[in-house]
């Protein structure tokens, strides 16, 4: 069997162009003959250190964003919904416990990794609920199929996790990521390293590796 060609996918549940970005790479995963390495990051951490914002903040930005988010999810067919309260979810209660438990099982189930991060998804831009408590997260550990549930909540109150998702982070900082979805990889021709912003690369991704797009609903 031909080896893989690892991508290494920088996200954070916060952002849902990250959802449509992630999803439609792993509709692509087998196709490409993909090991897609997903890592869970503190995207305020990056924004802050790019200098960027968030594009919700720029008014103009703002003012289209809702329609183009709804209109991606239908062209994916993926069940998005908007938000009750943006400000609330996103900026007040934030995304980092959830974060801290896909960096655990980043570290103690990475096959299980791809389950709990749509889980996640689900559970913030199709259900709409608080991805910062306990009891939601544990419905997402369990939807992903990960036996025990609690041995996972504790540990991702360790050092060990806190220090896996600082270092998430800080490899997208130092790889110059200034958003999300941010992707990297290394090509298996030319040894160079390239980089994608934005959930619709993927097609730019296949034309850098060397591959076919078959659109949004490969078969």
């Amino acid at each position: 069997m031909a080896v893989r060609t690892p991508i290494k996918f920088y996200y954070d549940i916060l952002s849902p162009y990250g959802w449509f970005g992630f999803e439609t790479l792993c509709r692509y995963q087998d196709l490409w003959n993909l090991d897609l390495q997903l890592k869970p990051m503190n995207l305020g951490k990056v924004m802050a250190a790019s200098g960027n914002t968030p594009p919700g903040m720029n008014p103009s930005k703002a003012s289209m964003l809702s329609r183009d988010v709804q209109r991606v999810g239908e062209m994916l067919n993926l069940p998005y919904k908007p938000l009750a309260n943006f400000a609330q979810s996103v900026f007040i209660r934030g995304s980092v416990p959830t974060l801290k438990v896909l960096a655990a099982c980043q570290i103690q189930h990475p096959e299980h990794m791809e389950e709990l991060t749509r889980q996640a998804w689900l559970g913030l831009y199709s259900r709409d609920i608080d991805i910062t408590d306990k009891e939601n997260i544990m419905g997402f550990v369990k939807a992903a199929g990960i036996q025990d549930v609690e041995g996972l909540m504790e540990f991702s109150k360790g050092p060990e996790t806190r220090q896996q998702l600082i270092d998430n982070t800080d490899e997208a900082i130092a790889s110059k990521c200034f958003g999300a979805p941010w992707f990297t990889v290394t090509n298996p021709q030319s040894g160079r390293t390239e980089k994608f912003f934005g959930h619709d690369r993927v097609e730019m991704l296949g034309w850098v590796l060397g591959k076919e797009y078959k659109g949004h609903h490969p078969k």
